[in-house]
């Protein structure tokens, strides 16, 4: 057998680029999925370069996983700011049942429908307090794509390990990607950044 050193990664120019900083204070749910998207950017650019057909399930699953993790992060700030915007309804939006909530799906649906609901409770928002269609269209296509978060990581899902993908079929993979990198790009940049200079706005007022 060859030497295991046959199977290393390329060595880095620099030895400080032998180093990545994980976690603290500045690790969350965002950035994560920032990185989940880097990567499938990377791996898309791999496949459009150089066609290898065991690539699109984990890219597929890299841009899904983004989407799922920047949902989140946006639920539990919409949450945040309706508390801060005097939300008093039968909901309870504190930061611990939120969490508890998200931890127990990986449904996009039920996460953007989550997120529209706390959207309603966001009452200084002065554009519409809503997903617009466009981008809830994607998002519910993905959900029915993989409603559970197992299509796009197993080839069996389910206790009774049903094929993910029974029949053989061609896809305009293009396309699909395309459309999932556009989503995850526009709720990572866009969405994100309107929601974040809303909670800004919130802390400014409290200060008069």
């Amino acid at each position: 057998m060859d030497d295991i050193d046959d199977f290393d990664l390329p060595r880095p120019r620099w030895d400080h680029h032998r180093i990545a900083i994980l976690g603290g204070s500045a690790e969350d749910e965002l950035t994560i999925a920032g990185g989940y998207l880097d990567v499938a950017d990377l791996a898309a650019e791999r496949f459009f370069a150089q066609p290898n057909d065991g690539l699109p399930i984990p890219i597929l699953y890299l841009y899904r996983h983004s989407i799922e993790l920047t949902l989140k992060w946006l639920i539990k700030l919409a949450a945040r700011c309706a508390l801060r915007d005097g939300y008093q309804g039968p909901e309870n939006l504190s930061a611990e049942r939120v969490a508890e909530r998200l931890s127990k799906t990986h449904n996009i649906k039920k996460l953007a429908d989550c997120y529209n609901r706390y959207l309603q409770h966001l009452t200084s928002m002065d554009s519409e307090n809503t997903i617009d269609l466009k981008t809830l269209e994607s998002l519910k296509w993905l959900d029915s794509e993989d409603e559970t978060g197992q299509a796009y990581r197993y080839s069996l899902i389910g206790r009774d390990g049903t094929p993910a993908r029974p029949v053989q079929e061609n896809i305009d993979f293009y396309e699909q990607a395309n459309r999932l990198h556009r989503l995850a790009h526009l709720l990572q940049d866009g969405y994100t950044s309107h929601l974040a200079d809303y909670e800004a706005y919130q802390r400014d007022m409290s200060w008069y």
